[in-house]
């Protein structure tokens, strides 16, 4: 499966979406509704991880308009987003994303290059295992 959505952890505070090859926006769709599910299954705030460092290809369409209501319409328990992008191209489209500022959470955003940095800033900001 292209895109895969995981607790990274056994207490449940941080979900990662990870990206590999080629996927569609109805796969992003099916990716963005099993993470609702695992956030709404708890009752705390969760750090979600997008993860597309190992080669997730984005599909013809709109990019900006599928992120802006990705993240417009999140849970009210997330509490930092971090988009792990090695791509100044995806890094790009997230910046435009965080600056429109969909339902006022462009700043729980942040980037990283790794999966590990990422995890660190997700610890930095919210005490995850």
């Amino acid at each position: 499966m292209p895109i895969s959505v995981q607790w990274s952890d056994e207490s449940q505070t941080c979900i990662v979406v990870s990206y590999r090859g080629h996927w569609s926006w109805a796969e992003f769709q099916v990716a963005v509704q099993a993470t609702h599910n695992l956030m709404n299954s708890v009752g705390h705030k969760v750090v979600l991880i997008a993860d597309s460092s190992m080669g997730g290809i984005l599909p013809p369409g709109n990019i900006i308009s599928n992120g802006k209501n990705a993240l417009a319409n999140l849970p009210d328990n997330i509490t930092l987003i971090v988009v792990v992008a090695n791509s100044s191209l995806i890094r790009t489209f997230v910046s435009i994303i965080v600056t429109t500022n969909p339902a006022g959470r462009g700043d729980i955003i942040k980037l990283s290059h790794t999966l590990e940095q990422a995890l660190d800033i997700a610890r930095e900001a919210y005490p995850i295992t």
